[in-house]
C-alpha cells in the first residue's frame, strides 16, 4: 500500500509538472533549472538534483527537446501536448498495471 502511495505521487507530480509547463512554458523551466546545482560536489547539492529530477525531470527534460529543435512555437507546442498526453495515457496504464499485480 505504501509502495503503490509512492509511486502514485510520483506518477501525479511528473504530470502536473508537466502540464504547468504547457501553460507557463519558460518561465517555469527557468526555475526548474535555477534549483539545479551545475556539477556538485558535496552531497546535499546531489540531493536536491536528485529530488528534483526524480519529482518533476520528465517534463523539463521534453521541454527543452522539443525547444531545441527548429519548429515553430505552435508546433513546438503542439508536439510538447502530444507527448504529455501519450506520457498521461502510460503513467495511467503503467499504475493500473502495478494495482492489479500488487
Amino acid at each position: 500500500m505504501i509502495l503503490m502511495t509512492f509511486i502514485l505521487i510520483l506518477l501525479v507530480s511528473q504530470n502536473a509538472y508537466a502540464f504547468t509547463l504547457i501553460i507557463m512554458g519558460n518561465t517555469l523551466l527557468d526555475y526548474y533549472e535555477w534549483g539545479i546545482f551545475e556539477n556538485p560536489k558535496h552531497w546535499f547539492p546531489k540531493l536536491t538534483n536528485f529530488v528534483l529530477k526524480f519529482l518533476f525531470g520528465m517534463g523539463p527534460y521534453f521541454y527543452k527537446k522539443f525547444h531545441q529543435q527548429d519548429h515553430s512555437w505552435l508546433m513546438r507546442k503542439a508536439l510538447y501536448i502530444g507527448w504529455y498526453l501519450l506520457f498521461s495515457v502510460i503513467c495511467i496504464v503503467f499504475y493500473s498495471v502495478l494495482n492489479l499485480i500488487l
